[in-house]
């Protein structure tokens, strides 16, 4: 079977099973492996180190996997609305909105592997193939801005010219020599909305992400204190951040999809997360991909968002989410606690039962010494 054929065929196979976008690009060393080295070099990465883990196979997937010859790049839209209605002071705005829905890993996973059986049959006995999404030592955009999906924008998203780029991506690595796709330009110009628009300036330059200063990142893949300077920025972004998209004039184009929200996410509050059991937290989490950040991190999160709010009907519930060990959340806390000034000195000064650390209690005596 010629190759044009077998393209066709994967393609057709790919479509059946729900990817409508396909697109092949060979698989080789990346152009910008010089780059990526410097990135991490500079602790762009922040705490990622399973970035630095597999550089050499980032760079060249041969470098794992000699048999490599192609990429199949897929790429699946998810809906950027909120539903109709929200139940009171839900934070559903305040979540990405991958995030809205079950976890595209699930759902995702039995399709991909369905794929990848269908690349080795049409492939034949010889054919070797392998399924990935957001899991494996991949520069997944780049690939996908190869194969010609889209362009990596100044904001670092892959943007789609006919939808935005309000998608996700996903691949399956092959040893067949699939004819690969053309690229398309760059259509960002003099545009630098997303660039002015990040709260952190996780921006350095166009097309340079500072991951260590992305919400995205420091809501989710961050570990222990978020730094105090980069909070304010924050704002009310719970999980992960979607401003960089939002601001993009591409995303015009994106189609409109029915959002699937699951009850126990919709109905997420501050409330409910400072004064929710761990168990009943885990359970409205589970099946989300909130449930990567754990309880112990959403408070924190949430703590945050509390103190950029200075809602006073939360000073009851923040002072009771200082009931745990968690040293992490209790700094937050407590940093949300003197956000909201002379109003939140009563839960101070109690706060100090609570925390066993000299530093947490020196914070606190610090800050009703400024009130």
């Amino acid at each position: 079977m010629a190759n044009d054929t077998i393209k066709t065929a994967i393609c057709k196979a790919a479509n059946r099973l729900g990817f409508p976008r396909v697109a092949c690009c060979a698989a080789e060393a990346s152009p910008h492996a010089a780059y990526f080295d410097d990135w991490l070099a500079q602790g762009r990465h922040g705490t990622m180190d399973w970035l630095a883990k597999y550089a050499a196979t980032r760079k060249d997937i041969r470098n794992r996997y000699a048999w490599a010859r192609s990429y199949l790049m897929l790429s699946i839209d998810y809906p950027h609305e909120l539903p109709a209605k929200l139940p009171p002071k839900s934070l559903l705005p305040g979540i990405a909105r991958y995030a809205r829905a079950a976890d595209y890993h699930e759902v995702y996973a039995g399709k991909l592997k369905q794929l990848e059986d269908e690349i080795k049959r049409i492939g034949g006995p010889e054919c070797k193939a392998m399924w990935y999404q957001d899991t494996g030592a991949f520069l997944e955009r780049e690939h996908g801005a190869k194969a010609g999906l889209g362009w990596v924008g100044k904001n670092t998203m892959l943007i789609d010219p006919a939808r935005g780029s309000w998608t996700l991506l996903a691949l399956v690595v092959t040893s067949l020599e699939l004819p690969p796709d053309a690229p398309i330009t760059d259509h960002c110009g003099t545009c630098t909305r997303c660039l002015d628009a990040c709260p952190t300036d996780a921006f350095p330059a166009p097309y340079q992400l500072d991951a260590s200063r992305c919400i995205s990142y420091l809501t989710i893949e961050h570990q222990g204190p978020i730094e105090p300077a980069l909070r304010p920025g924050i704002g009310q972004w719970l999980f992960g951040c979607d401003i960089c998209n939002e601001v993009c004039p591409w995303n015009r184009k994106a189609p409109a999809l029915a959002p699937d929200v699951p009850e126990g996410l919709a109905g997420l509050t501050l409330a409910r997360i400072f004064t929710g059991k761990p168990e009943h937290l885990e359970q409205r989490l589970k099946g989300t991909p909130l449930e990567r950040a754990g309880v112990a991190r959403l408070k924190r999160n949430a703590a945050i968002v509390a103190g950029n709010l200075k809602d006073e009907s939360l000073l009851p519930a923040l002072e009771q989410a200082l009931m745990t060990e968690d040293e992490t959340v209790q700094e937050a806390v407590i940093w949300a606690l003197t956000q909201y000034g002379p109003k939140a000195r009563g839960q101070l000064s109690r706060a100090q039962k609570y925390v066993t650390s000299e530093a947490l209690r020196e914070q606190i005596i610090e800050a009703l010494q400024v009130q």
